[in-house]
């Protein structure tokens, strides 16, 4: 699929089984569609015993090259990160783009789900978006500065070292700009213990910058924060997925996630 930028997309797509819903199916977005699609497939299917309850859309680049949509992921899902910064603190990502994280979410949510509405009866109040690490960033991201964009977003061990934890003042603003309103929207953030909790032998190894947290708050952090920030009708949970580094993390999160987003019927429905 090609975006009104010129930029070309590989768009995966696993339809439900089973009986259609009166009002449509329930549908999840989710980043990293080349390698995170079967990730999303086996946790859609898993809150069923015999049908797939949900359509799948997985964003992923036709590149072959993981160099080339390294460089495409690094854009499309990260804020614009200081250079400075990125010089000292992120070396490996100094050579990149960044900072194309609204644009995304614009042919995502302006271009991709028209697009997928058209194709597929989709019910609009149960729409979600899921993604880890970078991804993870974004959809935090996307929660924070456009909740409207979807009923459901589950986080997994987002980057929140990104950028000097940049991110951090993005909450500040949500909770300033929805204090005291309402805004039925449902947020789930998970990390794994190990990225999460006091760094043992081999996390310290790891530069602190690359941690799943910052000086300015972690996850959980974020999550006790954003629950009382006193916005009715937003539901906001934090899940610690044990024995869990950064790598291994995204499996439990997205069981975890597609129960979260799929097994009841959201708030924003009643």
């Amino acid at each position: 699929m090609r975006s009104r930028q010129g930029l070309v997309y590989r768009i995966f797509v696993a339809t439900p089984t089973g009986e259609q819903p009166e009002n449509g199916w329930p549908v999840v977005y989710h980043t990293d569609g080349n390698t995170s699609f079967p990730v999303l497939i086996a946790a859609v299917e898993g809150q069923s015993r015999n049908d797939r309850p949900a359509i799948v859309v997985g964003i992923g680049y036709p590149e072959t090259s993981a160099a080339a949509r390294r460089q495409r992921r690094t854009f499309d899902l990260t804020t614009l990160a200081d250079p400075q910064w990125l010089k000292n603190k992120a070396r490996p990502f100094a050579d990149l783009k960044t900072g194309g994280c609204d644009q995304f979410r614009s042919f995502l949510v302006h271009e991709l789900k028209p697009e997928i509405e058209q194709r597929f009866p989709i019910n609009k109040d149960r729409q979600t978006l899921f993604g880890h690490s970078f991804g993870g960033l974004f959809t935090l991201h996307t929660f924070l500065t456009h909740p409207d964009c979807f009923q459901t977003y589950i986080a997994s061990s987002p980057s929140l070292w990104w950028n000097a934890g940049s991110l951090i003042e993005q909450e500040r603003k949500f909770r300033e700009r929805f204090a005291d309103q309402e805004l039925k929207v449902r947020l789930l953030l998970t990390v794994g213990e190990e990225e999460h909790s006091p760094p043992d032998k081999r996390d310290r190894q790891k530069p602190p910058a690359f941690r799943m947290t910052t000086e300015l708050g972690n996850a959980q952090q974020v999550s006790e924060r954003l629950q009382e920030a006193g916005v009715q009708g937003m539901q906001v949970e934090f899940r610690e997925l044990l024995d869990a580094h950064h790598g291994s993390a995204e499996l439990p999160a997205a069981a975890l996630g597609m129960k979260f987003a799929l097994s009841v019927p959201p708030a924003v429905t009643d």
